[in-house]
């Protein structure tokens, strides 16, 4: 049986994993950035955007960017990643807030140009020069660690959709 080493690519590699995983927000940004989308359109999609975001940016954070933080020339482009998904995670919180539809447009735009650049950066340059100074085993390690971080925020999604909704009365008796 040939080595996981020396093999070149693995379903649980972590740089596959996340191509995988932005292929669906490319999508969604695509909507997002679409000028003909109806605000209906895109309220949709930032709905399915922030739910998918939240269970990547996480992950990826606490496998791929800690692993590269101990890595001296990916220092800053972590801070970098990180900052940007903060960001965007900040957005789509405010756009779910937002009650003016011009306003949520221009957001929309906003977010759907940083992010698509992040994934541009991260699938252009960052992954590949992270492969080029890791071990596949590394790869693989990480991106069991991440498969597990994802599962228990998807869990926690699915469980917070099906809570009543929250109220200034509950509590109350009557």
């Amino acid at each position: 049986m040939e080595q996981l080493s020396q093999q070149k690519s693995h379903p649980d590699d972590i740089i596959q994993i996340i191509k995988a995983d932005h292929k669906p927000l490319k999508d969604l940004l695509l909507v997002l950035k679409d000028e003909e989308a109806s605000f209906l359109d895109k309220k949709n999609a930032l709905s399915k955007f922030s739910i998918l975001f939240e269970a990547h940016a996480k992950p990826e954070q606490e496998t791929l960017y800690e692993r590269m933080k101990r890595i001296p020339e990916f220092m800053m482009d972590t801070a970098e990643g990180e900052l940007e998904h903060r960001l965007a995670t900040q957005i789509c919180k405010d756009m779910n807030t937002t009650t003016s539809e011009r306003s949520f447009m221009s957001k929309a735009k906003v977010l759907a140009e940083m992010v698509s650049q992040h994934i541009r950066v991260e699938e252009r340059d960052l992954l590949p020069d992270f492969e080029a100074a890791t071990t596949l085993d590394e790869r693989i390690e990480l991106g069991r660690k991440y498969r597990i971080i994802q599962k228990q925020i998807e869990s926690l999604q699915i469980s917070e959709r099906h809570l009543p909704p929250s109220s200034s009365m509950d509590g109350m008796q009557g």
